[in-house]
């Protein structure tokens, strides 16, 4: 198997450093700056995910291309909009940022990142674009119980295997992806990378009903309700537990005591029940998990 991601990565490296040179905004700078410091993160942690589930290699490098990459139209968005905020990008362009993200790949970027390899094209250019809100089966995770991603090569598998099992491994990375990702949204909260509003208005009793029930929380749709404030803001993120699949993942943000760090960081007097609560449920979620997915 071909070392492709250190060529992926002075790849994006140099993508970077280009958009950044398109702006002296000093705003859109640090916004950029951000979002390549949380890719890394990304990186990182979705590197030590697969290695932990014994990822064959190959499956490995694969898999840290699409960490790289799952946030590539983030840099556009910024440059774009001065914002991260998808509804804004959505209302003006039609597309979210793991669609713009595979517009970007596709218009040439990942022919430069993994040069020769373009059975890889298709997996990337998916996991991108649907890492935003995709929805996986636990039927589809099932794989990650099988030794195909131990034994397999990734180069061969996506030359010979039939679509049916692609779109289960497509998918699987997707949900790692999707679960570091919002791990790493949490560290940037402990790390003071980002500090989100709160504002001193409660929330809305409908809203923490849904929290309760496990619904998931559109903020566009609340919006529209008239039922949102920053401080639903830290429900949406605690919602993520509802969202992490893996195993792992919530072994690490339980082990961490990441959750009860958050509350004493925010401090936040409307969402204090709601940190005790989606603590509870995280601890049972890893107590009936089946040793690598966990149980809702």
């Amino acid at each position: 198997m071909l070392k492709i991601y250190s060529k992926a990565l002075a790849v994006f490296n140099n993508y970077y450093a280009l958009q950044k040179g398109k702006t002296n905004d000093t705003k859109k700078i640090e916004g950029l700056d951000k979002k390549y410091l949380h890719t890394m993160e990304v990186v990182k942690d979705g590197t030590s995910v697969v290695d932990g589930l014994q990822f064959n290699p190959s499956f490995v490098e694969l898999s840290k291309l699409a960490f790289l990459n799952h946030d590539i139209g983030r840099f556009e968005q910024m440059l774009l909009m001065g914002n991260y905020a998808d509804s804004e990008l959505i209302n003006s362009y039609g597309v979210n940022h793991g669609i713009l993200g595979k517009m970007i790949l596709k218009d040439g970027l990942i022919k430069a990142e993994i040069p020769s390899i373009r059975c890889f094209d298709e997996p990337i250019l998916e996991i991108v674009a649907r890492h935003v809100d995709a929805n996986i089966s636990n039927k589809d995770l099932l794989v990650l119980s099988s030794n195909l991603l131990k034994n397999a090569d990734a180069l061969d598998f996506f030359k010979n295997a039939n679509l049916e099992e692609q779109r289960k491994v497509i998918n699987t990375i997707t949900q790692i992806v999707q679960d570091v990702d919002r791990l790493d949204i949490y560290h940037q909260i402990l790390e003071d990378r980002w500090t989100p509003m709160k504002v001193d208005n409660p929330i809305d009793p409908k809203v923490m009903d849904m929290f309760y029930k496990g619904q998931y929380l559109n903020m566009n749709e609340l919006k529209k309700q008239g039922l949102w404030n920053a401080n639903v803001g830290e429900l949406v993120r605690l919602s993520f537990v509802n969202q992490i699949r893996l195993l792992s993942v919530a072994k690490l943000i339980y082990d961490e005591n990441i959750l009860m760090q958050m509350k004493a960081i925010r401090q936040n007097p409307y969402v204090l029940d709601a940190f005790d609560f989606m603590q509870d449920k995280l601890e049972k979620m890893i107590k009936n998990s089946d040793g690598i997915i966990v149980s809702k």
